[in-house]
Parts: structure tokens; sequence; C-alpha cells
């Protein structure tokens, strides 16, 4: 079996282009679970408790933004909380 190195695990996850809608839906629930809560050390992902952004929050905004997405509005959709109340169509 082969042995994964360390650079392999820590690489980001790949961001499949073309965006499909169902990418979109995960991407969105990874931003939101994986968004940053302040920490006395900084701030930190709210699922993981590593330094944010992980890799899942990092995933999400790249693929979102792979999708037309601005920064801007994911900063948004993060802070409303809540993926229903940002339509997609």
């Amino acid at each position: 079996m082969e042995r994964l190195s360390m650079t392999a695990v820590l690489e980001d996850f790949p961001v499949l282009i073309p965006v499909s809608d169902d990418d979109v839906a995960v991407a969105v629930r990874a931003v939101l679970t994986h968004a940053p809560e302040r920490w006395p050390a900084g701030p930190l992902c709210r699922s993981e408790r590593v330094p944010h952004p992980c890799r899942l929050a990092r995933w999400g905004r790249d693929t979102l933004r792979a999708a037309g997405v601005t920064d801007a509005r994911v900063d948004e959709l993060v802070a409303a909380g809540d993926p229903d109340v940002w339509p997609w169509a």
C-alpha cells in the first residue's frame, strides 16, 4: 500500500471546473461549517480548531470564486450563518 507524504496530506483540495450546482451547495456548507471563531491565539476554524482558514474553508471559498461569487458575497453568507438565506439562482 502506498503511503501519502505529509505534503499530499496538507495540500488544498482541488476545485473542479466547471463548478456544478452540487459543488456550490457543498462549498456553502463548508464555508459555514468551517467559519472562523475568535480565540486569544487568533482565529480558529469553528469545526476543526486549527488556524483559520482550514483546508475545507479554503476549498469552499475557492469553489465559490470559481463559480463567480465574490469574496464580499461569501463574507455576507458567513455573517448570515444560514445557507438558505442566500438564493443561488
